[in-house]
C-alpha cells in the first residue's frame, strides 16, 4: 500500500458487498493496467472475509497503489461518497463491483487527463451483455460542447456508475448536496457528478467502449422478488422518484430542454418496466399510479402509459402477449433479412 498520495492521476473506486466472484472478475481486468499514477479504492461492507481474501492473493507480489476500507453496510450512495473522501487521486473513477473494465480503460483516462488540464469530467461509454450492445453508437470520442449537450446525449446513461469520471475536488465541492440524497442504492454519486457537470471546464465524451456492464436482469429480479417476497432493485423508486429528484436539483444549471428530455426518457422506460412487472405477477402497480401521477403527469409519456395503467391487469396480459408475438416476428424478419 502506497502511503503517499502524490503524483496518483487516477483513482479506481469499489464499493462492494457479498458479491465475491463478480468482484473477482472485475479486479482480474483492472489490476494489471493499473500503473505508479493510479490506485485502487475498495469499500468493502461484506459480511464475510471472501472478497477480502480475494483481493489479497491477487494484489500479493505486485506494485499496486491501493487502500482496502471494511466496515458495516453503509448502501451503495455512502459508500460512493465515502470513496470520494478516502480516493487520492486527481480523478476518480467510480466502479461497480459486477461490472468489467476493458483492456486500455485505465491508459485512455490517464492519457486524457495528461493532455487537457482544463478537462473536469469524462463519461466512458459502455458495451453490455445485453443484446442491446454499445449504449451510444456513432459518436466518436471528443468533447461535448457544454454540460446540457452531454445531459442530452447521455441522457439516463449517466447514472451507471462505471461510465462516471470526474476531478475529485470539484465532485468534494458538491458532497453537501449529494448527501442530503443518500438513501441506500440510489444516485448520490450521479448527483456530485451532474454538480462537476453543471459547472466549469471541459467534459468528454470517451467512445470506447472501455466498460463491460453486467446489468441484472429482470428474470433475475423476478427470481429474488419471488424468493423473499420483497421487491428487489425497486425500480420505481430508484429511477421513478429518486434520479427524478436529483435531476430536479439542478434543473437551473442546465437548459429546459436537456433536463425535460432525461426526464422523459426514464419515464418512457419506468412506465413500461412496471407494466412487464404487474403483467409477470411480481410487482404491482398499486400505489405507484399516483405518484406517477404527481411527478410525470406534464410529460406527454405518462398520458400514453395512463390508459394501460387504468385496465384490467388481463387485458394488459392480451395486450403484452400480443405485443411480444408481433416484436417476435419482426425480430425474426429482421434476422432474416440480414
Amino acid at each position: 500500500m502506497k502511503e503517499s498520495g502524490k503524483n496518483i492521476i487516477l483513482s479506481i473506486c469499489v464499493p462492494t458487498y457479498n458479491r465475491p466472484r463478480q468482484f473477482e472478475r472485475m479486479l482480474i481486468g483492472l489490476l494489471p493496467q493499473l500503473t505508479e499514477e493510479t490506485e485502487v479504492v475498495v469499500r468493502d461492507d461484506s459480511t464475510n472475509a471472501e472478497s477480502k481474501e480475494i483481493f489479497d492473493q491477487l494484489v500479493t507480489g505486485k506494485h499496486i497503489n491501493y487502500q482496502y476500507f471494511t466496515g458495516p453496510k453503509i448502501g451503495l450512495d455512502a459508500a460512493s461518497l465515502f470513496l470520494l473522501e478516502k480516493a487520492r487521486g486527481e480523478f476518480y473513477w467510480l466502479f461497480s463491483d459486477d461490472d468489467e473494465l476493458l483492456p486500455g480503460g485505465v491508459e485512455a483516462v490517464v492519457s486524457l487527463v495528461k493532455a487537457n488540464p482544463e478537462l473536469n469530467l469524462i463519461w466512458a461509454n459502455f458495451d453490455s451483455d445485453l443484446p442491446r450492445g454499445v449504449a451510444i453508437q456513432g459518436r466518436p470520442s471528443g468533447f461535448f460542447k457544454d454540460g446540457s449537450e452531454a445531459l442530452e446525449v447521455l441522457g439516463t446513461g449517466i447514472g451507471l456508475v462505471s461510465t462516471q469520471i470526474m476531478r475529485r475536488q470539484n465532485g468534494l465541492s458538491g458532497l453537501d448536496v449529494a448527501r442530503r440524497h443518500v438513501v441506500d442504492f440510489s444516485f448520490a454519486s450521479t448527483c456530485a457528478y451532474l454538480h462537476v457537470l453543471s459547472g466549469k471546464g471541459k467534459f468528454y465524451f470517451l467512445a470506447g467502449p472501455y466498460v463491460l456492464n453486467h446489468p441484472t436482469t429482470i428474470e433475475e429480479i423476478k427470481s429474488e422478488t419471488n424468493k423473499s417476497g420483497k421487491i428487489i432493485n425497486d425500480g420505481f423508486n430508484v429511477y421513478g422518484i429518486h434520479f427524478y429528484s436529483i435531476v430536479k436539483e439542478f434543473e437551473d444549471k442546465f437548459t429546459r430542454r436537456a433536463i425535460r428530455r432525461i426526464l422523459k426518457t426514464n419515464f418512457a422506460a419506468l412506465w413500461r418496466g412496471m407494466l412487464v412487472g404487474w403483467v409477470g405477477g411480481w410487482d404491482t402497480p398499486s400505489g405507484k399510479r399516483w405518484k406517477m401521477f404527481k411527478y410525470y403527469w406534464s410529460f406527454p409519456e405518462f398520458w400514453i402509459a395512463l390508459p394501460l395503467f387504468l385496465l384490467p391487469l388481463a387485458a394488459n396480459k392480451v395486450l403484452y402477449k400480443m405485443y411480444k408475438m408481433l416484436f417476435s416476428q419482426r425480430k425474426f424478419r429482421l434476422l432474416q433479412e440480414y
